[in-house]
Formats: structure tokens, sequence, C-alpha cells
């Protein structure tokens, strides 16, 4: 910290004409830079912006040859800083110190007195006071847009469509949505993905070596299958994903030339590359997630059901293939995609929050009950008998099912409890859990099912290690038996057995 302080005042000395004695008396630069270290635990708190270029201007103020006194700050400044950081000094039991004292400094810069204001001319209060009159200004226009909208106007950056009577944006307007937080989105889609992408060729790997040398038996039980299909259909997912957030703009994934318009893709604005990257995700997640469920059904097969699903494996996996087709068709008659305008994609449910809460809040609701009573059913039965059939790391990975999709539904109901923050035009941690959802469960999944995998080997070489293993009979060389001898020992036995 002393060094950062000494650069900052070293650079301005340079640059600046700076006047000795300083505001407070001091004769040199060495003593102005021995009590500007004194402020170390202050700035390090960082109480006020301001603090740096109020103790700088103070200690190193400003001079002009036309002016026989320095320029140092002015009230309003040390005034704002004061109101900042006089509450931490007290709490260390310390006062605002005397040499400093803001009735010291001009209140105003004039003619007579010359001072400086600062950054912001007013000062931070004064700063703040201006961002809560720009948020009302913002609440203003938004008011004034909904009203022009009700009236059948539209805002410069809108276009009004007949097909739904209403304004959709145009793909240049940001809609609220900072470059930064767009960014940060695709940065974290992408880490998402890739990771996925990267554990399951892992995965395959593994699946296929076993395979090839049939040394070890991969894929056998119900759980495993369940684990490595989940494992390959949240794959194709982060796939899907990769591609849309590479090419979001070579495809015009989420923009539609309309009466040669670029709109964004709103509810009701058929756009074929959206609503297909949307299908694709929601129909591949939804297929991840039923091999999870079924994960959660089958790791104790003790139950009947467990049972039953091993026993019909062929029509559960056409089970799984086909029922996320009934939501999906749904949803596309319902006209529920639309772009998302933080990360750029189309996702089944933007196109209005209702739509989000029926086919995204709904299924995880259901599945989650679904998942959280197969769960209980399954450590219930370990209670009733101690010799069972259990694969105690499926189990591990079934829990870990329910409590992600608990916390997804409580983005939503964040969300609809607090709906004046916006949560969705912004990179926050409600926003990434909604949007990065499916990606925080393939990373999961596939990174559970290579340490599966992997910890299957390492127990299958220690086996084949301890029980494999003969202890070498030593060859000791026996010595040669004379032909003599060979005869006449064969002789004997003959005349002996023929005397019987």
């Amino acid at each position: 910290m002393s060094s950062r302080i000494s650069d900052i005042v070293s650079r301005d000395s340079f640059t600046i004409k700076r006047r000795f004695p300083n505001l407070v008396g001091e004769e040199s630069y060495k003593d102005a830079s021995e009590s500007i270290l004194t402020y170390k635990p202050l700035l390090s708190v960082v109480c006020s912006e301001q603090l740096k270029f109020f103790l700088c201007s103070v200690y190193f103020p400003m001079c002009n040859e036309k002016l026989a006194h320095p320029i140092g700050p002015c009230r309003p400044l040390c005034l704002s800083v004061q109101e900042k950081c006089l509450p931490v000094l007290e709490s260390f039991g310390f006062s605002w110190p005397d040499v400093i004292r803001c009735d010291k400094f001009p209140l105003e810069n004039n003619r007579e007195k010359m001072c400086m204001k600062g950054p912001n001319e007013q000062g931070t209060i004064q700063d703040e006071r201006a961002k809560y009159a720009a948020a009302d200004q913002d609440d203003e226009e938004d008011k004034q847009r909904a009203a022009d909208r009700l009236n059948g106007k539209c805002p410069q950056d809108e276009v009004f469509l007949n097909r739904t009577s209403k304004c959709v944006p145009l793909c240049s307007n940001p809609q609220k949505v900072g470059q930064t937080d767009r960014d940060s989105a695709s940065r974290l889609l992408l880490f998402l993905s890739l990771s996925s992408v990267i554990l399951t060729i892992l995965s395959v790997f593994i699946v296929g070596l076993s395979f090839y040398f049939r040394r070890l038996e991969m894929l056998n039980s119900l759980p495993e299958t369940a684990m490595f299909f989940s494992c390959i259909a949240f794959c194709i997912t982060s796939i899907i994903y990769i591609i849309s957030v590479s090419f979001k703009d070579q495809f015009q994934i989420s923009c539609t030339d309309y009466t040669h318009h670029l709109l964004f893709v709103t509810g009701g604005l058929s756009h074929v590359p959206c609503s297909t990257v949307a299908s694709l995700i929601y129909y591949t997640a939804t297929c991840s997630r039923l091999w999870w469920l079924l994960i959660c059904v089958s790791w104790n097969k003790a139950t009947r059901t467990a049972n039953i699903l091993d026993d019909s494996r062929t029509r559960v996996i056409m089970l799984i293939l086909g029922i996320p087709l009934a939501p999906l068709m749904l949803a596309l008659l319902a006209k529920a995609v639309a772009a998302n305008p933080l990360t750029g994609l189309c996702f089944i449910g933007s196109a209005s929050a209702g739509t989000d809460w029926m086919f995204n809040f709904c299924r995880e609701l259901v599945l989650f009950l679904i998942s959280s009573i197969a769960l209980s059913s399954a450590c219930c039965r370990l209670l009733g008998s101690d010799d069972q059939e259990v694969n105690g790391f499926a189990g591990v990975i079934a829990a870990v099912y329910p409590i992600a999709a608990l916390f997804y539904m409580l983005s939503f109901i964040n969300d609809a409890t607090q709906p004046n923050l916006s949560l969705d035009r912004s990179f926050n941690a409600v926003s990434a859990t909604k949007f990065s959802f499916d990606l925080l469960l393939s990373f999961i999944m596939c990174g559970f099912c290579l340490v599966y995998l992997l910890f299957k080997i390492a127990r299958s070489s220690s086996k084949v290690s301890k029980e494999g293993y003969q202890p070498a009979v030593p060859k000791l060389p026996q010595p040669a038996i004379p032909g003599s001898v060979r005869s006449n020992t064969y002789a004997s036995t003959f005349r002996t057995n023929n005397m019987i």
C-alpha cells in the first residue's frame, strides 16, 4: 500500500507543479509523503472514492504563478469525504484530524479563493444523488415507453409487429444489458460446456477400452447405464451450447429480418434457427434429467421398481427418448420460444414469465418430487435388511439432483418476489443459475461419471492383484535314472504282477 501511495504522489508531483509549505504547514515533499502514509488504514478500507484525491490535494496542493496561495480542496469535497470516513475513524476510536478540518477550505471555487472540487464537481454525495436521479429518470422513461406501447406507439429502437400487435426491439437495442454482462455470460457458458465435453470424451474413452480388451465389465447394471447415457445426453447439450455461443452472430440465432429491420426474436416472432436451438437444448436437457431420474429409482436393487425397470430396459430407453417430445411440442404450439437478451441464445420459456414457469419450473418441480420420493423409498428400504445390492456411488449422484433442482426453483421464486430488481438483465448469481443450469448439471454428471469409472478401474485392478496372485512352485532338477535300473524295475514289477 505504501509503495502505491508513493507512486501516486510522485506521479502527480512531476506532472503538476506542487507548492510547499502545503496546507498543513509541512515544508518538504519528504515530510508530506510520510504524513500521508499515516492514513494507510483509512485508505485500505476505501471508505470514500474521493479520499485519495482529497489527501493529495491537501498534502500536495497545486500552485499557480499568478496566485500567492496554494490551491487545495473545496469544502464540499472535504465534507463528502468526512461523512463517509468519519464513522470508520470513530469505530477505531479516532476523531477527524484537526489539520484537515473542513472549515479551513474555501466554500467554492471563485476568483478570490481557488479550490479543487474533485472528480465530481459536488463530491460523492452529489454523485449519489445524481445516480438516484438517473434511476428515477429511467423509471419515468420505462413508464413512458409502456404508455406509448399501449397507445400503439413504439420507441425509436423498437418496431411495431403487425402479427403480434406489439413493439419488438431491434437487435441494436441493448435492452438494458451491458456488454460486460453479456461477455461474462458467454465465458461462463463456454467454460462449462467445454469442460463437460472433455469429461465426457474421457469417460467414453475408458468405456471403449474396457469393451475392446474385455478385462473390465462396464455398464452391466442399470444405474451405470443411466449414468453413462445421462453424461452422453448432457454432452450433446453442451455441444449445442458451444456451437450457439461461438456462431450466434454468424447464424443470426437471436435476430431475424422483418420488413428490412433486424429484430430481436421475442414471443410470437417465429425464427427457424432460434426455434431449432431452443428445441434441441430443451429436448437433450430433458432426456439427461430423465436418465438422472432413472439413477434415483434404480440405485437400490432391493426395491421392486428397480427390478421392474431392470427387466424392461428397452422400454425404459424408448420412454426416456419419447417423453420429452410431449412438453416440447406444447412449448412450440404455445410460442414459448424467444431469445435471451443476456446470453443472446434462444430458450424454451423465454417468451414470457408464464411460459418460463410452465415449461421450466414445472419440469423441475415434477422431477424433484419424483426423485425425492424415489430416494426416500430406497433409503427406507435399506433400514429393513442388512443384505442389500446397493450401488452407493450411484446413490450419491442421485442425491445431487434434487438439491440442484431446489436451488434452481428458488431462483424462480426470487425473481417473482423481487420483480423490480430485473436480475435477468445483468450477470449475477440468480441469472447465472437460470441460464446455465443445464450446463451446471452437465458438469456435475460428467465429472461424477468419470470419477466413478476411474474408481471402478482402480478397484478391479486391486482385486485382480490380490486374488489372482499364485506363488510359483520351484522346479528342482531331477536325477537321471539309469537304463538298467529302469528295465530291472519294470521286469521285477511285471514278474510280481504275474505271480499275483
